[in-house]
């Protein structure tokens, strides 16, 4: 079985709404990806955010540690990241809610 990164995409977090794809315009995934950005910009937030959509630990966070993903300033209810892989080539994505007024998170899958 061949599991490849083919992107993520985040809303309602502290790190940028962003959709990001490493998959080319041929629908190869990408060999080498590289993430740079400013300091502050959501580095650490969105590797945290693959670890826990990726493992399915978020959902052992207390309600605080799930709220500090939440936007400083914002009131939005909920924040989303999503992650896309290709399973033998085939589309699976994991996407991790997190509740910032229950203070849980839940996962899904298509």
């Amino acid at each position: 079985m061949q599991i490849n990164l083919a992107g993520w995409a985040s809303s309602g977090l502290r790190c940028p709404d962003v959709e990001i794809s490493l998959v080319s315009d041929s629908g190869e995934p990408a060999q080498v990806a590289l993430v740079q950005m400013p300091n502050g910009t959501g580095k650490t937030t969105t590797l945290e955010m693959l670890r826990a959509t990726l493992t399915g630990s978020a959902t052992e966070w207390k309600p605080d540690r799930v709220r500090e993903y939440r936007r400083p300033g914002a009131e939005n209810d909920s924040g989303q990241f999503r992650v896309t892989l290709l399973v033998d080539g085939r589309p699976l994505t994991i996407e991790l809610i997190l509740d910032f007024e229950e203070g849980g998170a839940s996962y899904r899958t298509t």
